[in-house]
């Protein structure tokens, strides 16, 4: 059932000491650094950034730095971001002098990060008071768990309707193999890469690779090292409208999107989607027998898809073609 969300500029007092969750996860630099890094990138977000920024410092678990990555904005993005940090030292604020594209700029906030978790978060989304702490209780409490993430409302209009969306991601199989082939078969909206993970194993991963759904591939590496744990509260509220959500924008933005200064077509990216896919599970750091079962699904699903690959690689040729048939002699 739909309903209205109205709002979430309730100032938390609550000072939960973050250190009596645990000491299972260190800042690996200094002891000022801070336990959890949430990075948020963001490119033209005037309409939406300063409630994005106000429900991530109105979390009660103090201990973060929110990390923010311009991507070149055009709109009055920096001047709300750097209003923000004269008023708040968690906030870092970074400018990028031409825009990198969205994977380049989500990568880049993670390589800024200095606490142990790290959260993504967007300049449209906003979380509940509570998303951090309960997430990080979690991780704290069970180190075999790489990613806890809450359960997604949808904002689905402007007026702030929302639907709850069921991610049933909860993978806590013994079998990295079972948790990866859990996740590519019954993923939807990738909810879960807001969700709190391990800094370190998620570095290990490699990151995003400037191609569709690459993010899909990314957790898909996590799910390999370790479990996932989904805390049973509606906690994330994700905006799903045409201005914000990249299942809803046209081909030319997508183009926008992943390759600013190309404009060209992005051609092969079900071929670049499979392969990172097994570059997922060449990094993995599991046993023979586990890369094989995982190998061996990958196999069944390149199969499985044929017919796709096939219609992209006819597309890649005559683009190709055109392409030289366009260079003068």
């Amino acid at each position: 059932m739909a309903h209205r969300f109205v709002g979430m500029n309730r100032v938390i007092s609550t000072q939960r000491s973050p250190r009596s969750l645990g000491m299972l996860c260190m800042s690996s630099t200094n002891d000022n650094s801070p336990h959890v890094s949430i990075g948020m990138p963001v490119y033209n977000g005037e309409r939406w950034i300063r409630s994005a920024i106000g429900s991530i410092l109105t979390q009660d678990y103090r201990d973060l730095e929110l990390i923010i990555s311009d991507n070149a904005s055009t709109d009055a993005t920096e001047d709300i971001c750097r209003e923000i940090i004269t008023a708040d030292p968690r906030v870092r604020y970074y400018r990028n002098v031409k825009n990198l594209g969205v994977d380049a700029n989500y990568n880049r906030v993670v390589q800024l990060a200095r606490g142990c978790y790290f959260k993504w978060t967007s300049s449209n989304d906003l979380c509940a008071p509570q998303f951090i702490s309960k997430c990080v209780g979690v991780l704290e409490r069970r180190p075999d768990v790489v990613l806890c993430y809450p359960r997604t409302q949808l904002i689905i209009d402007d007026s702030g309707t929302l639907e709850r969306y069921v991610d049933a991601l909860n993978l806590e199989e013994a079998s990295p193999c079972t948790r990866f082939r859990r996740y590519v078969n019954e993923v939807r909206l990738n909810n879960v890469l807001n969700g709190v993970i391990r800094t370190e194993t998620l570095r290990q991963t490699g990151l995003l690779r400037f191609h569709r759904a690459s993010d899909y591939a990314l957790v898909a590496g996590l799910a390999v090292r370790g479990k996932f744990v989904e805390v049973p509260e509606f906690l994330f509220f994700r905006r799903m409208t045409p201005e914000s959500a990249t299942k809803l924008k046209s081909e030319s933005e997508l183009n926008d999107y992943y390759r600013p200064e190309r404009g060209a077509p992005l051609l092969l990216q079900q071929w670049k989607l499979a392969g990172s896919y097994l570059d997922a599970v060449r990094r993995a750091p599991v046993g023979l027998s586990h890369k094989l079962c995982l190998y061996r699904y990958l196999a069944r699903r390149m199969w499985w898809i044929h017919p796709a690959l096939a219609r992209e690689l006819c597309q890649w040729f005559w683009a190709f073609t055109a392409r030289a048939h366009r260079i003068p002699n």
